[in-house]
């Protein structure tokens, strides 16, 4: 991922503005990726800053870390969106922009005059994206939503618990909000395309991204084949045996010698040859039958050897192993160093310093994604926001005297 900080954005989206009302990961995230592929994103945010701006540690220069990671590449606006002067902004910026992210919950948009209906009576070119937790009706689409609950109602949980006693587990991160995020971001891109592809409709349209549905989409298409035949009467999911951890003299590693040359050749590497003849080890078809014996009996031979020898023996005879890393330990891998996976910038402000971001994950090779801005301070743009809509700059002073917008 290019660094061009006060560059004009090159990426693929070059030249088109995208609104983003929406805090915390969803649709934050969302917004980055499209800016992050060149698109000018204007964030608006209340005049006290969107949570995550002050919600957790570290603070430097007006920015959290937290803050950090989702607000790359956009320009903030800040403004009260209770007063009827801030609806008519949000109104006027409608008007030219081509994608609009909202993550309220269901109704709040509706309710404040910015909704679908609202925004496409100014604009049917704009593509509207409604981020929920379940959907704009139904049963459950007046509930607020949270990763965690999404993640219990999906079925992955159970999954996950299974080799732990059976009691559910959490993923412990913000998967679904992540997941939901790139899922939007993908299908905001296809309602573009849809509108301005030749022959295209050349109109916007409303966009709605459930959590769980996201979140089912990413997590189920490996668990749900049981149920591919309705009716059978296969068991419930059960989670892939095959995918285990492994300790080694001095750390973990994870991998898989499924096929029968990768079984071969790891227990000759590993001078195991022996389990080869052992009945439930002999070919894929008896490891499938039973993956515990075989899988305990390579995991009891992996703790002679420290991680790097383990890996290095297998690499050489072919056999996919890799190691267990922390974060940090990743931040310097030189595979990840290579695709500058995760890499540094200078901020401008002394006190920010050096920042840290993951990359876009897309390697285009014309039209690079890029870090053109930092994230700004609350406020940063609003007057330049304004005054590219036509406000003029006595009623930019106004609304600010007015506290409809808020500067820094």
């Amino acid at each position: 991922m290019d660094v061009k900080l006060s560059a004009s954005p090159q990426g693929p989206l070059k030249g088109i503005r995208v609104i983003d009302i929406t805090s915390m990961i969803t649709g934050p995230l969302c917004s980055q990726q499209l800016g992050d592929l060149g698109a000018d994103v204007i964030k608006i945010e209340p005049t006290h800053g969107e949570i995550s701006r002050w919600m957790s540690p570290p603070q430097k220069a007006g920015l959290t870390g937290f803050y950090v990671q989702m607000n790359r590449n956009k320009r903030s606006l800040s403004l009260d969106l209770k007063s009827p002067e801030g609806i008519a902004i949000i109104k006027k910026l409608a008007q030219t922009a081509d994608i609009l992210v909202e993550n309220f919950r269901g109704g709040v948009p509706d309710r404040l005059g910015i909704g679908y209906e609202d925004l496409r009576a100014v604009n049917d070119r704009l593509v509207y994206v409604s981020i929920t937790g379940f959907g704009p009706t139904g049963p459950y689409s007046h509930k607020p939503a949270y990763d965690p609950i999404a993640q219990g109602l999906v079925g992955m949980m159970h999954i996950q618990g299974m080799p732990f006693g059976g009691k559910p587990q959490l993923i412990q991160s913000a998967i679904v909000d992540k997941t939901t995020a790139t899922t939007a971001a993908g299908v905001a891109m296809a309602a573009l395309y849809a509108r301005d592809r030749p022959g295209g409709t050349g109109r916007g349209q409303r966009v709605d991204v459930p959590m769980i549905d996201a979140w089912a989409t990413n997590s189920l298409a490996d668990l749900i084949p049981v149920d591919s035949f309705v009716p059978n009467d296969m068991q419930d999911p059960q989670p892939l045996a095959v995918l285990r951890t492994f300790e080694t003299m001095d750390g973990f590693v994870v991998g898989m010698a499924l096929q029968d040359n990768h079984f071969q050749n790891l227990c000759h590497a590993l001078e195991c040859t022996e389990l080869l003849e052992r009945e439930g080890m002999r070919n894929v078809g008896e490891r499938i039958s039973d993956f515990a014996p075989w899988l305990d009996a390579i995991g009891e031979v992996m703790k002679r050897f420290t991680t790097d020898e383990l890996l290095s023996r297998l690499d050489a005879v072919g056999v996919p192993f890799g190691p267990v890393k922390t974060v940090r330990e990743f931040a310097e891998d030189p595979q990840a160093r290579h695709n500058r996976t995760i890499f540094d910038a200078e901020h401008p402000d002394p006190e920010a310093g050096t920042l840290r971001y993951v990359r876009y994950p897309g390697h285009l090779s014309e039209t690079p994604a890029a870090l053109y801005r930092h994230p700004p301070r609350l406020g940063e743009h609003s007057r330049e926001i304004l005054s590219e809509a036509g406000y003029s700059d006595a009623e930019i002073d106004q609304l600010a005297a007015d506290a409809v917008i808020g500067t820094p």
